[in-house]
């Protein structure tokens, strides 16, 4: 009897060894991948960089030299996502009128953009931009 308890207690070390192992490698793994995570967003914002806002910038800023126009109202909410693609930065280089009435937009509807005196509606993602700007952001 004392050596099947003998060997029983040697079998539940073996096992809680095994599962503080498992424990201690998972407790590490979540973080390092926390430690990472935390140190891109910080070098991010610490380094003012975030992929595309280059990108994002060059297009605004071609697009106003073309005279391009965004059109919007303010209950939109595809006007807010199509803004949202530009960040913040960028949409301070759009010219954006804001329609009041009807009478004051596309006949469409919004969002709209007039590039070249046509006017495309709908969010437009950027290499639509692009290829209807014809700006070169590279």
């Amino acid at each position: 009897m004392r050596i099947i308890n003998l060997f029983i207690g040697v079998i539940l070390l073996l096992a809680m060894e095994q599962f503080g192992k498992t424990v201690i490698t998972f407790g590490v793994l979540v973080f390092i991948i926390f430690g990472l995570y935390f140190f891109s967003d910080w070098f991010s914002k610490t380094t003012g960089y975030v992929l595309g806002e280059d990108e994002k910038l060059r297009l605004a800023q071609c697009m106003i030299t073309k005279d391009a126009i965004f059109f919007m109202s303010d209950t939109c909410p595809d006007c807010d996502e199509q803004l949202d693609l530009f960040g913040r930065d960028a949409v301070k280089f759009l010219k954006i009128v804001t329609c009041a009435s009807t009478d004051e937009c596309p006949v469409g509807g919004v969002p709209a953009w007039e590039i070249d005196g046509q006017i495309y509606y709908g969010v437009k993602q950027f290499d639509e931009l692009i290829s209807i700007s014809g700006c070169a952001v590279d």
